[in-house]
């Protein structure tokens, strides 16, 4: 069985995987400020959630009209991605910093935490590996092997940065640079997926090699953690990313839409920005009402539920009354 996509239905495909791997950040926060633990290892899961979400954004950039505009995408980043950043950021510093028993007397110190990059480290590194790339390939001139030279070099540059303690945090530059190539893997996929016949059999076999990779990952107990930057072995890493991301574009190309996965992806990046706190709110809530974990995995499938409705409650009051703050200069919440 053989699919071509359409570019509508290739856009619903990558909203569906956007979703998916929102809804694993959602469980891993969910079981940390519940349980107080990652339950299910942040190894085998997480950071692929996390580097998926890179790879979709290079995926996008990729236009078959030929050269990217700069300048619109410049625009497109500062609008969709700084300017969310700076208002949730701004709005939530306080309430984060209390819930996380942090001073909020030093108003300067919050200030200077929003405005270093340091308030969301996926959006802030997203922003600035998006400005790196977009300028990378207007200087390449599309020349792929140059584009990929570079990206490897800033994937580099980050490992010896963070084996060596000096990662550079401002504007998480050392995450930035190490999520150059996740996007270039992502923009790679997309020009060349014309000629990836999507199949059944390869997409099953890729699926296998993920979790047989996943099995290794933890019997030896490697460490795969995006942020801070904590990988114990680059080799299995690499390998995990690429049969990882080949895995799950080919599966959800292949699967059927799905409307609340569809929905999750497509207003994703205010589902990030509450990721932390409604799980923390859900848990305090739970803790009150004497609902403890105890070993017991059902009271985490509760919670997380509670977590995903009362989050998609408040990602539709802020689409459909506040959009300005999105980025949207009109109600965008269908």
């Amino acid at each position: 069985m053989q699919y071509r996509m359409l570019s509508d239905q290739r856009k619903r495909w990558v909203d569906c995987l956007r979703g998916f791997c929102m809804m694993a950040i959602l469980l891993f926060h969910t079981e940390i400020y519940y349980t107080g633990t990652s339950i299910i290892g942040y190894n085998l899961y997480v950071s692929d959630a996390l580097y998926l979400f890179f790879m979709l954004s290079g995926y996008l950039l990729y236009k078959k009209a030929g050269m990217i505009d700069i300048k619109y995408k410049l625009k497109s980043v500062l609008r969709n991605l700084l300017w969310p950043y700076f208002i949730f950021t701004s709005v939530m510093a306080v309430p984060k910093a209390l819930a996380h028993g942090e001073r909020v007397d030093n108003a300067w110190a919050l200030v200077q935490n929003v405005v270093t990059g340091q308030a969301s480290w996926f959006i802030a590194a997203l922003i600035v590996a998006e400005i790196f790339f977009v300028v990378a390939l207007r200087l390449c001139r599309g020349n792929l092997f140059a584009l990929g030279s570079v990206c490897v070099l800033s994937f580099c540059c980050s490992a010896l940065l963070a084996l060596n303690g000096n990662l550079v945090t401002f504007w998480q530059f050392g995450n930035a640079l190490q999520a150059m190539l996740f996007l270039f893997l992502g923009y790679v996929f997309h020009r060349y997926e014309h000629k990836l016949v999507v199949d059944v059999w390869p997409t099953v076999i890729a699926c296998v090699m993920l979790f047989f990779l996943k099995c290794y990952v933890y019997k030896q107990d490697l460490f795969m953690t995006i942020w801070p930057i904590g990988i114990s072995n680059y080799a299995v890493f690499l390998v995990n990313v690429i049969v990882g991301g080949l895995a799950l574009f080919n599966l959800f190309r292949l699967l059927p839409p799905c409307r609340f996965l569809e929905w999750t992806g497509r207003h994703s990046i205010v589902y990030y920005f509450l990721c932390g706190g409604v799980p923390m709110f859900v848990g305090t809530a739970f803790s009150f009402l004497h609902l403890t974990y105890d070993g017991n995995y059902f009271y985490v499938v509760l919670a997380y539920l509670c977590v995903y409705l009362l989050t998609t409650m408040l990602v539709y009051l802020v689409y459909r009354y506040m959009p300005f703050v999105t980025g949207f200069g009109r109600r965008v919440c269908n």
